[in-house]
């Protein structure tokens, strides 16, 4: 049998502890905009795959593509798993708060519709290129299992499905009304990460090393490489969070991916002329990066934990037992995931509680690595 916690949804636990701490009312008002923000994610993921979803058809009448055995009558079908897009959810959140567009609270208000319009426009524009971006790191590393379709090779399909959101994102950068701004944001996103790829062969050579090591004098030496190289490196280009680089693993997974949605935040504020607010901006960041190690790599530890270096892979390789290193994980995400909250606005209902979920998310999937 589970645990007793396990068996409550961590959506409702989630909720359960954001009112305890609160007993803010609105927090009712919160969720139900939250709601309705990941319906209008959730919708425009669906009109970009319906676009892919024509280019692969194209594609399979001219030839290039054929569809797997039992699918010959189907149309093209194409579909994308990921998590990517909870960040740009609660930023359109953020842009109906804003615009005194929240549910229950409407009645009497002023609202600026037109800055909705304009937020779901630069949010539709900033999870295409959050998608592109995703794809093409799965791409690079090999891993076409997220690629959900009805046609093969699944590697073309990829390529092909890519191909096509890159081509909107060049599209928007393009367009006269976007600023210069929208695209250094992303250029730079995109460099300090591919510079990260670059370094990740020498983590995994770190790992290797670690497991071939002859002998325990060998094997604390690679120990100490990974701790210093890896687990307490100097991170570069995280201004924003002077004071939060003493997180163990911080310089590597900003690198790796916070970075990412850093930029993706500063996309929203040069297209629309807005000022998030760096507190929002730092829970964001933060946030992802806890779910990064609390959800990803707990869920990929099989497959990772002899051939890739991760915070979940290095401490349940360094630790004197599965125990200890289990703990450490979970030190770890709810270090990251407590600063998060702290550098939230104490009002901003919408990300406390996501990074709530996210912690009873992650709490489950540690428990299941076992003592």
């Amino acid at each position: 049998m589970g645990s007793v916690r396990s068996r409550i949804p961590a959506a409702a636990r989630a909720m359960a502890t954001h009112l305890a701490e609160t007993r803010d009312p609105r927090v009712i008002a919160m969720v139900l905009l939250r709601n309705e923000a990941e319906a209008e994610i959730e919708s425009m993921t669906e009109r970009l795959f319906l676009s892919v979803e024509r280019k692969l058809q194209r594609a399979r009448e001219a030839g290039e593509l054929e569809p797997v055995p039992g699918a010959e009558d189907e149309h093209a079908r194409f579909a994308y798993d990921t998590r990517l897009v909870l960040p740009a959810m609660l930023t359109l959140g953020r842009i109906h708060v804003e615009a005194g567009d929240v549910p229950l609270l409407r009645v009497g208000s002023d609202v600026d519709y037109d800055f909705i319009a304009r937020g779901r426009e630069t949010t539709r524009n900033v999870v295409r290129a959050l998608l592109d971006g995703d794809m093409r790191d799965a791409i690079n590393d090999d891993e076409y299992e997220d690629f959900d379709t009805n046609l093969r090779p699944r590697e073309r399909v990829a390529e092909l499905a890519q191909r096509r959101l890159q081509e909107g994102v060049e599209a928007w950068f393009e367009a006269e009304e976007t600023p210069d701004a929208v695209r250094e944001a992303y250029e730079h996103a995109v460099g300090l990460s591919e510079r990260h790829q670059e370094a990740d062969e020498q983590f995994r050579e770190l790992l290797d090393r670690f497991h071939a090591a002859d002998g325990a004098d060998e094997r604390e030496a690679v120990a100490d490489a990974i701790r210093e190289r890896y687990k307490f490196a100097d991170a570069e280009g995280a201004a924003m969070f002077e004071g939060a680089t003493d997180l163990p693993y911080f310089a590597t997974q900003y690198a790796r991916v916070g970075v990412l949605y850093e930029d993706m935040l500063n996309m929203y504020e040069a297209d629309l002329g807005v000022d998030l607010g760096e507190g929002f901006k730092r829970a964001i960041v933060l946030m992802v990066l806890g779910a990064q190690v609390g959800l990803d790599d707990t869920d990929d530890y099989p497959e990772d934990r002899r051939t890739q270096l991760t915070p979940v892979t290095a401490e349940l390789n360094l630790a004197e037992n599965r125990a200890a290193g289990v703990s450490r994980v979970r030190r770890i995400v709810e270090a990251y995931l407590d600063r998060a909250d702290d550098c939230a606005d104490p009002g901003d209902h919408l990300t406390r509680i996501a990074v709530e979920y996210i912690r009873q998310q992650s709490l489950d999937r540690i428990e299941a690595l076992g003592p």
